[in-house]
């Protein structure tokens, strides 16, 4: 008697991380000032998104300035403090995305393996890349509002492809719901 094979279903989603830069803060406005004083500018739809997700959430950033501190005091000034369970930086991390290294430190803060995880990033070679050399699900924000400047061409294939962060609450829906 044949069998039908048995097609694991995706891990729950335990944490819904996103990239900071131009995922979460604009980061052409303002660039000029430093990160202390930086005015905080969302990205469009950042507010709305967040408010529809009731998964915890954490903040994995490739920051030039700036370690966890800074962050957590920029997302104060947004309006976002307590939203974002963990925050980790590459300052903390002693890597940048899309280090292995930078992921696994990520992880362990998060006290998560890379199947507990979903990640949101707006670069093709530093947030999927890497989120996916970790064997981490990932989601790449498409939309030409989220290109940054040092966006580089890359071989990378998300997990997931979303034009807006307005897309964002759908798909986590669809992916808790598919447990």
């Amino acid at each position: 008697m044949a069998s039908t094979p048995v097609v694991p279903s995706p891990a729950a989603i335990k944490v819904l991380a996103l990239d900071w830069g131009h995922t979460l803060m604009d980061e052409r406005r303002g660039r000029e000032v430093p990160l202390d004083d930086r005015p905080a500018y969302l990205m469009p739809g950042v507010r709305e998104a967040l408010a529809a997700i009731t998964l915890p959430l954490a903040v994995w950033a490739n920051t030039r300035e700036g370690d966890e501190r800074h962050v957590r005091a920029w997302l104060t000034r947004a309006g976002l403090e307590g939203v974002f369970t963990w925050v980790i930086t590459s300052a903390d991390a002693g890597a940048r995305k899309p280090s292995a290294r930078f992921f696994a430190y990520a992880l362990a803060r998060c006290g998560c393996g890379p199947d507990d995880v979903v990640f949101v990033g707006n670069q093709l070679n530093t947030d999927v890349a890497g989120a996916n050399a970790a064997g981490i699900r990932s989601v790449w924000l498409a939309g030409e509002a989220f290109r940054s400047d040092d966006d580089r061409p890359c071989d990378a294939s998300p997990t997931y492809t979303i034009e807006s962060l307005a897309d964002l609450p759908e798909l986590v829906r669809r992916l808790v719901d598919e447990r």
